[in-house]
């Protein structure tokens, strides 16, 4: 077996060196690459291309279709591909009804939306991708259901977080009064603002993400008690440690948004609220390793908070009960061995044995 790992992004030396010395949390594609003993493609492979046709197809098409192409072009003997996700893995199995077989194995955000939907109900692209990966409950139900994918070749793994890097911090005391809210995609830090004030506490609102470029920027006057601004991850961990509350308030939605930093938060061992959206299961057990309240809902939102400040005890169990759940479900030693295992059942599926 020769796999190739199809990635967006840019995962670069300087990334690796800052992980060796403990800056960053591992990349799952850098554990990949070698638990496979594969070779890693990225959009930095893209930029380094000679290829003629390569920059009208950024233009056209963009970075992940075309990369797609690059790596069906020049797979260099490689007999089985994972992608790792769906803006690479649609038009690469597209590709694949052209060219030399090959197992793929592709990981799924969301096929929700009605552009991703034709290619499996009318072009089959199931076909050309023996394992198909997701990680909720209703993107499983959508693919085994109206998508008419073979329920064999789903699998609802959980997302992950480097269990190592994400732990909790005993050395470094928490604050009462702290609490943190983080990441970018869809979310409601103004809910967050509302249901906080007059609360006596100081919330820092971590707003960025390493997968998106733009920043997240208030779009109206913050209260002196609120601090808004992106960290580099070293300092997100600091942020969760010092943290006696983690709140990860989200619009409502049909994808698992908000996954990284709530698994983030969890490792951190942290009290966690989250907004409970169409798309946001299988991770929270609500009053067992978190709490929900509905999005949108400051008031809700409030009374959670107020709760888990009056009873640190209980603000404790839950975060011991959140590492738990990530060491035994959600750390991405686990989830390298899942992708591990099905990158190897879909060159099996392809070529027998």
């Amino acid at each position: 077996m020769q796999p190739l790992i199809v990635a967006a992004g840019r995962f670069t030396a300087e990334h690796a060196q800052r992980i060796a010395e403990g800056k960053e949390p591992r990349l799952d594609v850098f554990e990949l690459r070698d638990a496979l003993r594969g070779r890693l493609m990225d959009f930095a492979d893209l930029d380094r291309s000679t290829r003629a046709e390569i920059p009208l197809m950024r233009r056209m098409v963009g970075d992940s279709a075309a990369l797609a192409w690059l790596a069906v072009r020049e797979r260099n003997g490689a007999d089985v591909f994972l992608t790792t996700g769906e803006d690479i893995g649609i038009p690469l199995a597209m590709l694949l009804k052209a060219a030399k077989p090959a197992g793929h194995a592709m990981i799924a955000h969301t096929l929700h939306p009605a552009k991703k939907r034709v290619f499996y109900t009318r072009l089959k692209a199931w076909k050309q991708t023996e394992r198909i990966l997701c990680y909720a409950t209703s993107e499983e139900q959508l693919m085994t259901g109206p998508l008419g994918i073979p329920a064999a070749q789903v699998r609802r793994i959980a997302y992950h977080a480097d269990e190592r890097f994400f732990a909790p911090r005993p050395e470094v005391p928490i604050e009462p009064d702290l609490l943190c809210g983080a990441g970018q995609l869809l979310r409601d830090y103004h809910t967050l603002i509302r249901a906080t004030e007059g609360l006596g506490v100081r919330v820092r609102i971590a707003a960025g993400s390493p997968w998106i470029a733009s920043e997240l920027k208030a779009d109206r006057a913050l209260p002196e008690y609120v601090d808004w601004r992106k960290y580099d991850r070293f300092a997100l961990r600091e942020l969760y440690a010092r943290s006696a509350i983690a709140v990860v308030p989200l619009f409502e939605n049909d994808y698992q948004t908000g996954i990284s930093t709530i698994l983030e938060m969890m490792a951190m061992g942290k009290a966690l609220i989250v907004s409970k959206t169409r798309g946001q299961t299988d991770t929270i057990v609500d009053g067992e390793n978190g709490l929900y309240v509905p999005p949108g809902d400051a008031a809700a939102l409030r009374a959670a908070i107020e709760r888990l400040r009056q009873d640190p005890a209980e603000a404790a169990r839950l975060g011991r009960n959140a590492r738990r759940y990530v060491e035994e479900r959600a750390g991405l030693d686990l989830f390298t061995r899942e992708l591990v295992r099905a990158t190897t059942e879909a060159h099996a599926a392809r070529f027998g044995g």
